[in-house]
């Protein structure tokens, strides 16, 4: 569903950011507009071998960075003002690391859920296997979910019947 706002969990190493790079590339694509990934955790080179393992394109990607070009951090206030409003989709890759605290974590999350575009937000996970952050987390946003080594779980979806359960195909 396009416009709306999408929080992705899992935990380390299980292609949440894969799978952000591979519908991200599909929506810029489908909507012939540009994709906005806003990386507080990885660097350029390490984005860029994302959406070759789903056979997807970059083309349509921008990265900012949470480094401005002195070298200095941007907060995500920042990284968001460089957005266009046009964008087609945004991910924000993480949650945690953008917005350290709860607080922040919410102002980030409501301020998205007021964008025009798509945004697919990567979320760790805690120790008990479940979204870090306030449980508020999981309520600011349209749907959630969960990405594991054999399929994904959408916990929660305003569009469709939840929960159910995608299966991942095998990596080759």
């Amino acid at each position: 569903m396009l416009g709306l706002k999408v929080l992705v969990g899992g935990a380390p190493g299980a292609g949440k950011s894969t799978l952000c790079a591979e519908l991200a590339a599909q929506i810029a694509q489908k909507l012939d507009g540009l994709g906005y990934w806003l990386d507080a955790e990885q660097n350029r080179n390490l984005v860029q071998e994302l959406f070759p393992r789903t056979g997807s394109s970059s083309r349509h990607i921008r990265l900012v960075s949470r480094r401005s070009g002195s070298g200095s951090k941007v907060g995500w206030r920042d990284a968001l003002q460089a957005v266009p409003p046009n964008a087609a989709v945004i991910v924000v890759d993480s949650l945690q690391r953008w917005a350290r605290s709860y607080v922040e974590q919410t102002t980030l999350l409501e301020t998205v859920a007021m964008m025009r575009p798509t945004v697919l937000v990567v979320s760790h996970f805690n120790k008990a296997g479940q979204f870090a952050g306030p449980m508020g987390n999981e309520y600011d946003v349209d749907a959630t979910a969960i990405v594991r080594p054999k399929n994904i779980e959408v916990t929660k979806c305003r569009w469709s019947l939840c929960p159910r359960t995608i299966e991942r195909p095998m990596a080759s």
